[in-house]
């Protein structure tokens, strides 16, 4: 469905998750990573979020060639067996038309830096293949254009950045909850508590959004509870806005908590059910 070609990586054969794959399944690892391949690029073909109604563990055993490969996959967390089918778990990040783009840019990207990197050293070689052929004028020419091109890269480089302008709610927080940089989430939360602030106020646009695409209020609540859990272990990142990397986890399901089954009705995957478990238990 997102195109002829799906994305594997070259060190995909000493990943330990497929070493994993081999002891469970008893299998080497060119059957591993060809059965991997065939996974990939079916659900490259037919689904856009990673969800494959109608395939079975059984499926994937049948498709293979290989028994238990499904409950290996299931075991090193690359899919997920919902309701109705199979679920490749962080999908978007490698496959589908999204993450295609992102990896035809970056190869585009790193093709121009090559060749500015060339283009620059070909006019140092100009540079000195004229002073060695005694054009000393023309040498001299080369690399005071080439200095004065470097000069106003520096120049442009020192400018302050031009500040951002946005509408959107996730940006445009209020002096009080603003820091001067990144802080980890306790921290926010501390801040919105002296502040008698809401850590995501009522009127954040995650709601709206929420409500357009139709995810239930109880998922949301139990993304922002898992949400709040990661962000708070040792060594967890740190984060300017805090509300607005809260709506990208929804948007993005991040934590992989629900799935839309064929019906588009919404329902929670094994980590979600889990997860609920905790946190009901927890409460």
């Amino acid at each position: 469905m997102a195109g002829e070609w799906i994305k594997m990586r070259t060190n995909l054969w000493s990943d330990p998750r497929v070493s994993r794959l081999c002891d469970l399944t008893g299998k080497a690892e060119a059957t591993v990573v060809g059965a991997l391949y065939w996974l990939w690029a079916t659900a490259d073909e037919h689904t856009r979020s990673g969800h494959m109604p109608g395939l079975s563990m059984a499926g994937i055993d049948r498709k293979t060639g290989i028994d238990g490969f499904g409950a290996a996959l299931l075991a090193v967390c690359w899919i997920d067996d919902t309701e109705g089918g199979i679920t490749l778990l962080r999908f978007d990040e490698h496959n589908g038309s999204s993450a295609k783009n992102r990896a035809t840019t970056a190869r585009r990207v790193a093709s121009h830096a090559a060749g500015v990197r060339a283009r620059t050293q070909a006019g140092g070689a100009v540079a000195t293949a004229l002073a060695d052929d005694g054009g000393d004028a023309n040498a001299a020419a080369v690399s005071a254009a080439l200095a004065k091109e470097e000069k106003r890269r520096e120049d442009v480089n020192s400018l302050p950045p031009t500040p951002a302008v946005s509408s959107s709610p996730l940006v445009a927080t209020p002096a009080k909850r603003r820091a001067s940089g990144a802080v980890s989430l306790a921290a926010y939360l501390e801040q919105c508590k002296l502040a008698d602030d809401k850590p995501i106020r009522a009127d954040d646009a995650v709601f709206d959004y929420a409500a357009k695409v139709g995810v239930p209020t109880d998922f949301l609540r139990l993304q922002w509870l898992e949400f709040k859990e990661r962000y708070s272990l040792d060594g967890a990142k740190q984060y300017k806005s805090w509300p607005t990397v809260f709506a990208k986890s929804v948007r993005g399901n991040w934590f992989r908590l629900w799935y839309i089954q064929p019906d588009g009705a919404y329902a929670l995957t094994t980590s979600g059910l889990q997860a609920r478990r905790q946190h009901e238990a927890g409460a």
